[in-house]
């Protein structure tokens, strides 16, 4: 009898045991880092045509997804050197490469001719440099994450990726990271540090808060953590402080892995309610009610002090 007790005491705790660790490895939390606007040859000529940002990556084995406007190469006279850039980046190991349009136009504001033109002269190069590693160019993301202005220009890109053999890329989360960076420029070009240091730190601060809320959105819609996608942009600002926030997002137990891999998430699957022009999240564009997606919106950590700032930037940068 107390033999039997003991086997089923000792069972009932293999079981809670097991459970446990079913429940823990459910709500992993796993988040593939994107990188639009690449190649930033602006901060690749201030470093001596290098990329510190590529750099940072090797050294956390971070894998990444670039998204490339190949017109940027032409952006200054190195062309060549600012070609050798991006050919560097597509043959890391830790790359993987997406078209971003050559141009980088809101698809809202141009005619659909236009804008699939865009699409393919945005490809020729990064296309052919995949090909020479035996890899295919898979996604596109929409400049401003602007899928067209109504359901019909929707459709009608929608189709034409597809012909091409483009997967659409989401994100689920981003940080206004442009909007720091701008600030956090200016702070470096009148060598203000303390002031750059700040806005750094802002950035990472901000970017943490918004993984929370997309957290719990997720948990509360999916009851789980999802896979996320985040969406940042080839700067200054993250070839200094991107090391710093994934160094945070560890702490907060996330692990990095591919967008393919992230896209294996079912979530990614889910039906697309929203056709109007905004670029906001996929998380939103998920929820079918208009009323609650707007709730959810309203609901979202805002900056209200990084707004100002950037206003008051704009302001200075149009009298000058």
């Amino acid at each position: 009898m107390v033999l039997h007790v003991i086997i089923r005491s000792v069972s009932i705790l293999l079981f809670l045991t097991v459970l446990g660790f079913h429940d823990a490895s459910g709500q992993q939390k796993e988040v593939a880092i994107t990188i639009d606007d690449v190649p930033n040859v602006m901060v690749y000529k201030r470093h001596g045509f290098s990329a510190p940002l590529l750099k940072s990556i090797n050294e956390l084995s971070l894998p990444v997804t670039i998204f490339i406007n190949e017109k940027n190469i032409y952006n200054n006279e190195f062309v060549n050197q600012n070609f050798t850039g991006l050919l560097t980046w597509l043959n890391n190991s830790f790359i993987d490469g997406g078209n971003h349009s050559f141009s980088h136009f809101n698809y809202a504001d141009i005619p659909l001719e236009t804008f699939q033109y865009d699409i393919i002269k945005g490809e020729v190069i990064t296309r052919e440099i995949l090909k020479q590693k035996h890899q295919a160019l898979t996604y596109f993301r929409f400049p401003y994450n602007s899928l067209g202005s109504d359901s019909i220009t929707h459709q009608q890109i929608n189709s034409f990726l597809t012909q091409r053999g483009y997967t659409i890329a989401p994100f689920t989360i981003e940080s206004e990271d442009w909007m720091f960076n701008a600030l956090y420029e200016e702070a470096l070009k009148i060598k203000n540090v303390e002031k750059a240091h700040q806005l750094g730190q802002n950035y990472v601060a901000f970017t943490l808060q918004l993984f929370d809320y997309f957290e719990k959105l997720c948990l509360d819609r999916f009851g789980r953590n999802i896979k996320q996608i985040y969406l940042c942009h080839d700067n200054q600002l993250n070839t200094d402080y991107l090391p710093v926030l994934v160094d945070n997002l560890k702490k907060k137990g996330y692990s990095f892995i591919r967008m393919d891999q992230a896209m294996e998430d079912n979530v990614y699957r889910s039906p697309d309610f929203y056709f109007g022009r905004a670029g906001f999240s996929w998380i939103y564009r998920w929820e079918p009610d208009r009323e609650k997606r707007k709730a959810l919106l309203q609901a979202e950590p805002e900056n209200t002090i990084l707004h100002t700032e950037y206003d008051q930037l704009t302001k200075r940068a149009g009298k000058n």
